[in-house]
């Protein structure tokens, strides 16, 4: 196009008459269609344009982005992770069967035969106390032969047992407190991936929210550029209409057209940025990106309010809707638990054990058993178990480091607060700032306007050429950019308030199940 464009110029200045003049304009105006209908090509190859609202973007993002479902997945995982603490109300069950058999020899003579066979079972549990119950119920069937010089003696005897027993710490392992330790870990966790959830959701619908300015952006520039392109096809007819009259030089035509190449390249840089951030909504939405699914079509309203923010009561609202400050109290408790847990091991260990249960013991099973069950023998057995380190490093050292962590918890909750008051007041300022652009743009836009008009009257008499005409055009042009991208600024940064204070997923009618 530039080598066209160049040549058709330096025929403009040779041409000696109106005829050749007109011909260059013909090959100008030739030269300068096509970019037009590349534009048009850009948008028939990125397919017809979906037209989606925000609130329909929102709504499908939080069914299919990514980053949510993997944050339900997490959900689920620690919701099973406390279903297996439960394990320790579980009972276990644990049988036993044993035999022996011995047999002595002296000079080739059997001195004694010994035969034992056993079998036990327990059910047992762990208590909340963090002691141990036990039920036990074992048989033992033994027979001893004696052989002495071809005397032999036997000795039959079958012993039953029914026994409960509870081996219970009173130190160390001892308390309800350490029995549910991980389980309270284990929801301590679980609410902390919940909170992790409603942070990827803010974070999702934050990047959406602000794509989709971008998008109304980039349309808004495309509109505007395309009303720029027809004003200055407008000043390209009355210019030549003009000319043709003899009111004109020929030589007020290269400019315009040169203005309209300009536009018409702007044009369809503009469309690749709408097909660009386009797909860019896509990606964040977890929406379809492919051949015919490229392009959106979005409301491009661009109106603002004024919603009487205060900082201060921003800040309030943000850190009681932290999820991040949120987190970090569900790890501080966590850690506590810890420390807790740990500091109960620097106590010595003492557990008290004790068991009680019938006795049956005869030659006979069925006597045995009947002893047994008429309780007529009764065993009773206790301990008292104590072991301590004495040194007791690696507790006390581990007790140290777990503290050492809980307070960095602590320090990270204060930057953190940090973090979102200086996000915070930086949001404010975006918005205050961008409802003062626009309050300008504004101002240059009627300006602008007024030169127009004042630049056209001039030419009209003379006293002004089509560059300058083109120049007051451009600058009405930058000031309607400007004010769009100010609207969008605006829009981005209450984007960023309510994301920060959480406000934005009510605001858009996002629930998170």
């Amino acid at each position: 196009m530039r080598p066209v464009r160049a040549l058709v110029l330096c025929l403009l200045v040779a041409a000696p008459s109106v005829a050749n003049a007109d011909l260059v304009t013909r090959m100008l105006d030739d030269a300068s269609a096509s970019p037009n209908a590349t534009a048009d090509d850009l948008m028939a190859w990125a397919g017809t344009p979906q037209p989606i609202t925000l609130p329909e973007l929102l709504q499908f993002a939080v069914q299919q982005a990514p980053s949510l479902q993997n944050a339900k997945l997490d959900i689920a995982v620690a919701e099973a992770q406390i279903g297996e603490t439960w394990a320790r109300r579980d009972w276990h069950v644990s049988a036993q069967a044993t035999g022996t058999k011995t047999a002595g020899f002296f000079s080739g003579f059997s001195i004694n035969n010994e035969d034992i066979y056993g079998v036990t079972a327990d059910l047992s549990r762990v208590l909340p106390t963090g002691g141990t119950f036990d039920l036990h119920a074992g048989t033992q069937y033994s027979k001893y032969t004696i052989d002495v010089l071809g005397s032999a003696m036997d000795s039959t005897t079958w012993q039953d047992t029914l026994s409960a027993s509870l081996t219970q710490p009173l130190l160390k392992g001892r308390g309800q407190a350490l029995y549910d330790a991980t389980e309270k870990k284990a929801k301590l966790q679980r609410d902390a991936t919940v909170l992790a959830r409603r942070l990827a959701a803010i974070n999702t619908l934050e990047t959406i929210v602000s794509g989709y300015w971008d998008l109304v952006l980039a349309e808004r520039q495309v509109a505007i550029t395309e009303a720029s392109l027809d004003l200055a096809r407008e000043r390209l007819r009355v210019t030549e209409i003009e000319a043709k009259g003899g009111r004109t030089a020929q030589s007020e035509i290269p400019a315009v057209l040169q203005i309209i190449a300009t536009r018409q390249e702007d044009v369809l840089n503009g469309q690749l940025a709408v097909v660009d951030a386009s797909i860019a909504l896509r990606r964040a939405a977890g929406m379809p990106i492919g051949a015919g699914a490229l392009g959106f079509r979005v409301p491009t309203e661009l109106d603002a309010q004024d919603r009487g923010w205060k900082l201060a009561d921003l800040l309030e609202r943000a850190y009681a809707a932290s999820p991040e400050l949120a987190q970090l109290a569900k790890q501080d408790a966590s850690a506590t638990i810890d420390v807790e847990v740990t500091e109960n091991g620097l106590l010595p260990q003492l557990d008290a054990a004790v068991s009680i249960g019938p006795l049956g013991i005869d030659s006979s099973a069925s006597n045995a058993l009947k002893q047994l069950a008429e309780f007529k023998s009764i065993a009773i057995t206790g301990s008292l178990t104590f072991s301590r380190s004495i040194q007791q490093r690696d507790v006390k050292y581990r007790v140290t480091e777990l503290r050492t962590a809980r307070e960095k918890l602590r320090v990270n909750a204060f930057d953190v607060r940090a973090q979102y008051a200086q996000a915070m007041s930086r949001a404010v300022a975006q918005v205050e700032l961008a409802k003062r652009r626009v309050g300008l743009s504004q101002q240059a836009i009627d300006l602008a306007n007024q030169n127009i008009k004042i630049e056209t009257d001039r030419f009209n008499l003379g006293r002004s050429t089509n560059f300058d005409v083109l120049n007051r055009l451009e600058d009405l042009r930058q000031a309607e950019l400007r004010k769009a991208q100010a609207l969008v600024d605006w829009h981005k940064g209450e984007a960023l308030v309510v994301g920060l204070t959480g406000e934005i997923l009510p605001l858009y009618g996002v629930t998170l199940d």
